[in-house]
């Protein structure tokens, strides 16, 4: 009997081992062979810099420096879109002076309210990591600016304008601050609780009236951020092009996206905005993405969160915007929305008032660090069939997004890669007219996955000058020269 008992269990022994390893089997991720080339002397795009959007709101007595540390000198923000009180009515227009100017005594009282004392104390320390944020105007109106029948469209232009020049005056003269932009417009196309109803041409009229009120002010040297809509609104910008006498006051025409991103007509207007400013007098101009992220709330998709709003930056960094500010920095409470928000990089701890990353800024991470200003992006190419009838439907490369960068001295390199398809890739990188000094330099690959949060991954494989990686399935590669 025990012999038979022996048997039984060494039978069922094996039979679990057979069972065991067939799930295994099954279990295993496939893995395809791909092949890029990278063309470093093919040289395109300059990178400005990637950053936040952010509130001083939660600055509390100084509280929010760390967070302000990390944002700097961890993810790599380089650019911060700074809104001081989430609304535009922070000036009573019916508190003017007969010459349109507001008493000393009244700026006082609003410049020295807590709110901007915040602001000023969270700007000025940005300053000292050797920031320049930007102030950013967005919110509701103070319903003196608007129309009767409708409060929140915007008609008192020089009002609008002038009480946005009281504050820079403020901010350089009373309390020394850095900058040199403002980003006078939020969203003007949606209007309340955005920001005020701007359009068609009375864009362009807004845009010269903050011009002019800029000029008259003294703060010449002061360039703007243009637009900011929050879809592509082509009348509006056919305005703002229609004046040359301000082309060089304006650093920047900005785009907002937060997704409908898969259909080609949206795609095409992202792309055409960067054909109508590059064909224009204000060629010289920068393309910037000033809010990008997705909409969802529920914390529930925090992958896919990341993922999306990943690849929406990558998108338009391929179509020619040189900038991409997330939205937004952390967890905060919307003014002009009157409700506490999600959309943070950090997740905001109200009770201790602690700040831990998301996913989705792990994902950002994966390209603010390691993709610098003044970079330049660079062309790369892989192999398909010329005379393939359906050679767009059967590019690889479509799901696996990838974007190439250099040093302006040549000697280092980023090259993100998005794999979006069902299985492991081996991809082959080969180094085309590299810098020398860059073959020299340890390799590192960081990933972004599920699991994986940025972190840095066996060192891929070289020889020469072909780079080997393995890249796992739906996640974020960086492989660079940088640590």
């Amino acid at each position: 009997m025990k012999k038979i008992l022996l048997i039984e269990y060494a039978l069922m022994g094996i039979l679990a081992a057979f069972i065991l390893n067939s799930c295994e089997q099954k279990r295993k991720t496939p893995v395809l062979q791909k092949e890029i080339t990278v063309n470093v002397e093919k040289q395109g795009l300059t990178i400005d810099g990637f950053g936040v959007n952010i509130t001083p709101a939660q600055w509390n007595d100084g509280n929010l420096k760390p967070v302000l540390d990390q944002l700097v000198d961890d993810l790599g923000c380089t650019l911060f879109r700074f809104d001081n009180t989430g609304l535009a009515n922070w000036m009573d227009p019916g508190k003017r002076l007969p010459d349109g100017t507001w008493p000393e005594a009244y700026l006082d009282s609003v410049y020295k309210s807590k709110v901007f004392v915040d602001a000023w104390a969270t700007f000025r320390y940005l300053n000292g990591k050797g920031i320049e944020p930007f102030f950013n105007v967005s919110g509701n109106i103070h319903p003196g600016l608007g129309t009767p029948d409708a409060p929140q469209k915007l008609a008192d232009f020089k009002g609008y304008a002038d009480m946005i020049s009281t504050m820079l005056k403020w901010a350089r003269e009373k309390e020394n601050l850095k900058f040199s932009l403002i980003a006078p417009f939020n969203e003007t196309d949606i209007g309340n609780p955005e920001g005020p109803q701007i359009h068609g041409r009375d864009m362009l009229t807004a845009t010269q009236s903050v011009i002019k009120s800029l000029n008259d002010n003294g703060l010449t040297d002061i360039k703007i951020v243009a637009m900011d809509d929050a879809s592509i609104q082509f009348d509006k910008l056919e305005a703002t092009l229609s004046d040359t006498s301000y082309v060089d006051q304006v650093h920047a025409f900005a785009v907002h996206t937060y997704g409908s991103d898969a259909g080609d007509g949206i795609e095409r207007n992202f792309r055409n905005f960067v054909r109508m400013v590059k064909n224009s007098p204000f060629k010289n101009s920068r393309l910037w993405l000033t809010e990008y992220g997705d909409l969802d709330q529920t914390h529930e998709i925090e992958y896919e969160f990341a993922w999306r709003s990943t690849r929406r930056l990558m998108k338009l960094l391929q179509y020619g915007y040189s900038a991409g500010l997330a939205w937004d920095a952390f967890d905060n409470f919307h003014e002009h929305n009157q409700a506490w928000c999600l959309y943070g990089l950090l997740l905001t701890d109200t009770v201790n008032w602690k700040y831990t990353p998301k996913k989705r800024y792990f994902a950002a991470r994966q390209i603010y660090r390691y993709v610098k200003p003044g970079w330049k992006m660079v062309e790369f190419t892989y192999p398909q069939d010329p005379d393939d009838v359906f050679k767009f439907w059967h590019d690889s490369f479509r799901h696996i997004r990838t974007l190439a960068f250099v040093s302006p001295e040549g000697n280092d390199y980023s090259i993100v890669i998005m794999n979006g398809i069902e299985a492991d890739v081996e991809l082959s990188i080969i180094l085309n007219n590299i810098d020398n000094t860059a073959l020299t330099k340890t390799i590192n690959h960081f990933i972004t996955g599920r699991t994986d949060n940025c972190s840095r991954k066996k060192s891929p494989s070289v020889g020469g000058n072909i780079i080997r990686v393995r890249l796992p399935e739906h996640t974020i590669s960086t492989v660079t020269t940088l640590k």
